[in-house]
């Protein structure tokens, strides 16, 4: 009997350790694909770490106190997961929002499911019930292997606004620095988001010329330019203070894990105001590596409905404003939450065409004033010696 018993243990066991495993292998990929926050890159890499040495020691050293250890480490995992997925995780400021579900995410949660049940049967169910062939352990084992490949390199969702696909702008030379718009969402309640890439990389941003732009700036309009750029500086400066930006009504669509982090106004964003400096509708934060942020740019949205035709003249093709037609949102939280891909939101939210915007930098840009810090897109001027 006590053979017997052994053979079910480490059958189980191998199934388990197999599972975490696989589970960890999918984590790790996860770790890969958040660098720009550094708290989720050493969360899903600490995760990995934990269910691959466990899974090794569990095919190893089968025995009840490891079985217990795998058991409570994967449930903890999982329950992680369901609740970033239902309620979000306070703890952890990255999570703090509901996570979309997405493939990769899924498979890392089923795989530690499988690890957790697997290891508390080992010990807890009758002989009989639990003694399996070697060759269905086996079977198992591959079956898992083969589908933990697919699932490193499926998409991962994090809260929509982790659409980036690696052709995100880059600010002051820097890579993993976002500057790439909000969008003027309806109501009170519908405030903004980010910009983010399509997975076609097309569609993303309308930047074509309007006729009334499509001019060398005169005198006059350089020195309304200079002006905008200075009383923006000077109403903006008092957001260097983050705690400041939220007493006056500034809100995190909660992208800081790409760099740089979008804060709305949703007041200033349902006013009449235009290019007011006093009621800019977006602010934008670089994130450094120590969590702390520094104001950067500030975002001027123009009011709902507006096209690129109704943009005003500032300063001719020097001020070239830009608009997203490709962001869906979720209309409950007013963050982005998918993009528009072949007539449909993925992973999901409302589609919302955008007003124009115009991007005016607070701090050097190697580009000008007001530039779009995508090269690719072009959401803006990169004008280096504009004189202002």
């Amino acid at each position: 009997m006590t053979r017997t018993a052994e053979v079910t243990d480490r059958s189980l066991l191998a199934i388990a350790g197999a599972a975490s495993i696989a589970a960890g292998m999918v984590h790790a990929a996860a770790a890969g694909s958040h660098t720009g926050d550094d708290t989720l890159v050493k969360l899903f890499a600490a995760t990995a770490a934990i269910q691959v040495l466990w899974g090794v020691v569990a095919l190893v050293r089968p025995n009840r106190p490891v079985a217990f250890a795998g058991f409570a480490l994967n449930t903890v995992f999982v329950l992680a997961w369901v609740l970033s997925r239902t309620t979000g995780l306070p703890i952890i400021d990255a999570l703090r929002e509901v996570e979309a579900v997405g493939t990769q995410d899924v498979l890392a949660a089923a795989f530690g499911a499988i690890a957790a049940a697997s290891a508390i049967l080992g010990v807890s169910q009758p002989v009989r019930r639990t003694t399996m062939g070697g060759g269905w352990v086996i079977g198992s084992v591959v079956v898992m292997s083969i589908v933990a490949v697919p699932a490193m390199a499926a998409e991962h969702s994090h809260s929509g606004t982790h659409a980036h696909t690696g052709d995100e702008p880059v600010a002051h030379g820097e890579p993993g620095h976002v500057d790439d718009g909000h969008a003027h969402a309806a109501g009170e309640g519908e405030s903004a988001a980010a910009g983010a890439s399509d997975a076609t990389g097309s569609g993303e941003h309308q930047h074509a010329l309007p006729a009334h732009l499509d001019h060398e700036p005169t005198s006059e309009q350089m020195q309304e330019a200079a002006a905008l750029i200075a009383d923006t500086k000077a109403a903006t400066a008092q957001y260097t203070d983050v705690a400041a930006a939220q007493q006056a009504g500034f809100r995190s669509i909660g992208d800081g894990f790409t760099g740089v982090e979008h804060w709305v106004n949703p007041q200033f964003m349902a006013d009449s105001a235009i290019l007011d400096p006093e009621q800019p509708e977006s602010i934008v934060y670089k994130v450094n590596p120590d969590r702390t942020k520094e104001l950067i740019t500030v975002m001027y949205i123009l009011p709902r409905g507006w096209t690129m035709e109704d943009v005003p003249d500032i300063a001719g093709n020097l001020t070239v404003w830009h608009d997203h037609d490709n962001l869906c949102f979720d209309p409950e939280t007013s963050r982005l939450s998918g993009v528009f891909v072949d007539g449909k939101c993925r992973p999901g939210g409302v589609h919302v065409q955008t007003a124009p915007m115009l991007h005016v930098w607070v701090t050097p840009n190697p580009c000008g004033p007001f530039a779009g810090t995508d090269s690719q897109q072009m959401t803006g001027s990169c004008i280096a010696d504009s004189g202002l």
